[in-house]
């Protein structure tokens, strides 16, 4: 018993000391503050960046499939540590005044998941998601439902399955974030001996995201009550409200069309999976204006190891 659970306690052990590597300010953590300006004492603020912003980090955050259709079954229990490689438009200004460093268009992440399956065709799962480089980290579940599994001899069609799952963004300073996203996919079992399997397996799943600021402060470096007598900011009118608060738009929803393969020796578990969302396009609304996704088109590629009973 004791040596069956070394492997659980070494692979956890070694992704999240990966990921406490990280555990500081760096690039990739934001300043929402720099998306608003003050001038004459009035307040400017980049909505649109901020739902660009929401967009592109939503679609890194959430969490992947990194699974084929099949469930797990009733005694099934699987962990995995999952290395992703992320583009986003670090040279866009939503990206270039809000990060604390120089956000580059590959943001790299590792998500940590652990599945159970319950009742013939039905698993649950718990994990979350490190943005490398950054204090972020998105806490996350799923729930999957097989419709059509295990029948490949009678019936050789693929296993069919419907997903759900959820996220919530922790560490981003201001920053107030949650995902959901339905997916279905397919995906069919090549058997090579009693040990070892090849499951290819394609789907798309709906990204949906809601994302708001707290309150923010356009002129963070400036003490209103010191500086109304002593002006140490020139041009800015520190007697002015100078708060600001990136309200939610609406929904955000971002297409993720997904392909990959799982592969199973023993009860090692190797699995490969490719993202590809095209650029945002649903605008919101606020105070009856038109607020644009200007996120750009993303790429994500994961690679994952674990264990699978």
């Amino acid at each position: 018993m004791h040596r069956r659970l070394l492997p659980h306690a070494a692979l956890i052990a070694t992704a999240f000391s990966l990921a406490s590597r990280t555990a500081h300010a760096g690039n990739y953590d934001l300043d929402l503050t720099r998306l608003g300006a003050q001038s004459a004492g009035v307040v400017s603020q980049n909505d649109a960046g901020f739902r660009s912003l929401s967009s592109e980090l939503g679609t890194v955050m959430a969490p992947r499939p990194v699974d084929p259709a099949d469930s797990l079954g009733l005694a099934g229990f699987a962990i995995s540590a999952d290395f992703g490689i992320n583009t986003i438009k670090g040279s866009r200004d939503y990206w270039s005044q809000s990060s604390r460093g120089n956000a580059s268009g590959v943001a790299p992440t590792l998500q940590i998941m652990a599945r159970k399956g319950l009742w013939p065709g039905i698993e649950v799962g718990a994990g979350a998601t490190h943005l490398f480089d950054s204090r972020m980290w998105a806490m996350s579940g799923y729930g999957k439902i097989s419709i059509h599994e295990g029948f490949y001899k009678k019936h050789p069609i693929p296993s069919i399955a419907i997903r759900g799952s959820f996220s919530r963004l922790l560490g981003a300073k201001d920053f107030n974030m949650t995902t959901a996203a339905p997916s279905i996919s397919a995906s069919y079992v090549f058997g090579l001996g009693k040990t070892f399997s090849l499951t290819p397996y394609a789907g798309y799943e709906a990204l949906i995201i809601v994302a708001r600021s707290t309150v923010l402060d356009a002129t963070p470096n400036c003490d209103e009550f010191q500086d109304a007598y002593n002006q140490t900011c020139p041009g800015v009118d520190t007697t002015a409200n100078n708060e600001f608060v990136f309200q939610n738009a609406g929904a955000i929803v971002r297409h993720r069309p997904f392909l990959g393969a799982r592969v199973i020796f023993s009860v090692i578990r190797l699995g490969v999976e490719a993202m590809f969302t095209p650029a945002g396009k649903k605008a919101g609304k606020l105070d009856g204006t038109s607020v644009a996704d200007g996120s750009g088109f993303q790429q994500q590629y994961t690679f994952s190891v674990g264990l699978d009973f």
